[in-house]
């Protein structure tokens, strides 16, 4: 959530302040809604590019480099009164955002995540997810010999699409943990990189505010 007051020294001299507090509320009002309506529009932007409030990228996922939360800047709402601005997330969307604008460690177990994602369909075809993290586990197969060769098979690294096409969801799961050399986890902690979603540079506001004033 940010909240910007008009009583903050920092973003506004004492002759500013006085400026705006002297003007009826109405006008106040007005000008607080452009405020948050030009605040959420640049958070929104930034939202969607997947970048913090001072233009550094978020950081990827351990599993890709997909934008994240493409939809988020949706559900970003603006309230304002006389004296506030505020922009936050309402409900669920305000969990999410301040676990990633914060950073946390969340514990999940096979029952959680079956809620959340369902139960899996062990007989289906890997996802080329899983297929990724087999190769870059080592997984190997034997090579195709030429001929009638006698001596130690080679073995060569598959291709996605051979996984993809020989594999199930369920075999490769077994596969990654061996690799891996761990058994099934009853639980498990994912931690969640800090992404910042809402921010707000104070030149900007004062400038937008200074702006503002003058019309007046």
């Amino acid at each position: 959530m940010i909240r910007v007051s008009i009583l903050e020294r920092e973003i506004l001299s004492v002759q500013q302040q006085l400026k705006l507090m002297t003007l009826p509320a109405e006008k106040r009002l007005k000008i607080l809604r452009k405020l948050s309506r030009h605040l959420a529009k640049q958070n929104r932007k930034n939202i969607r590019e997947n970048k913090d409030p001072d233009g550094r990228r978020w950081k990827h996922r351990s599993a890709g480099d997909k934008k994240m939360m493409r939809k988020m800047g949706k559900q970003l709402k603006t309230k304002t009164t006389a004296n506030h601005a505020t922009l936050f997330f309402p409900g669920v969307a305000g969990k999410i955002a301040s676990q990633h604008q914060y950073g946390t460690t969340e514990k999940w177990n096979a029952a959680k995540a079956r809620r959340v994602y369902g139960r899996p369909s062990y007989g289906d075809k890997p996802t080329r997810l899983q297929a990724k993290r087999l190769r870059e586990l080592g997984y190997s197969i034997a090579a195709k010999r030429q001929g009638k060769r006698k001596g130690k098979s080679k073995r060569k690294k598959p291709t996605i699409k051979w996984i993809v096409e020989n594999l199930t969801t369920g075999q490769a799961g077994l596969i990654i943990r061996a690799l891996k050399d761990k058994t099934a986890q009853s639980s498990w902690e994912i931690k969640l990189p800090e992404r910042q979603l809402l921010g707000a540079n104070v030149e900007d506001i004062t400038n937008f505010i200074t702006a503002e004033l003058e019309k007046e």
